[in-house]
């Protein structure tokens, strides 16, 4: 009697083991969709965002209208300068949007749609300056402020710096490269 109790045993053992491996592999397709962003297609997606003229490349013209917008956006008080705190503020409004987008995303309807837009609209474009020691590098007056020339010259900097062949654009091959 014992025997048959056991062999039962490890039957259902045997069993639930398949049964969580079966799982595993079902679950592991959406792992790897998870996967992260390769060279290629994060330079397809700068292109994208960059190129405003649709040429397949990136001039300094359309990087410093896109700094300028960006300055824009930071500046929340409109006096002509960013401030740390501004930059902080505009990334925190991003985050809990986001949390709100996640938190939407259960939901179907008007709630998502508005969760959507409120993370397209506080979503920060990329500022020269965004992180602290480039806003240290790029505030030269060393006043603790970015004035729209600061950005401007340090996105004039960082152009140059993806212009390998310095032929005057930045196109997919220039975003690809190390720096």
């Amino acid at each position: 009697m014992d025997k048959d109790f056991d062999m039962r045993k490890n039957k259902l053992i045997l069993g639930a083991v398949a049964a969580s491996l079966a799982l595993t592999s079902l679950a592991a397709p959406s792992f790897a969709a998870r996967e992260r962003p390769t060279r290629e297609q994060r330079a397809e997606w700068m292109m994208n965002r960059l190129d405003t003229n649709g040429d397949k490349k990136v001039s300094l013209e359309e990087i410093q209208a896109r700094a300028s917008e960006a300055f824009k956006n930071f500046d929340a008080d409109g006096n002509g300068q960013v401030t740390r705190d501004e930059i902080k503020a505009k990334r925190q409004a991003f985050r809990e949007a986001r949390k709100e987008l996640r938190a939407a995303m259960d939901k179907t309807g008007a709630d998502r749609t508005e969760a959507m837009e409120k993370l397209k609209d506080t979503r920060p474009v990329m500022l020269p300056g965004m992180r602290p020691r480039v806003f240290a590098m790029a505030d030269t007056d060393k006043n603790g402020s970015l004035s729209l020339a600061e950005v401007s010259e340090q996105a004039g900097r960082m152009f140059k710096r993806r212009d390998r062949n310095g032929d005057g654009f930045i196109d997919a091959a220039d975003f690809t490269r190390k720096i």
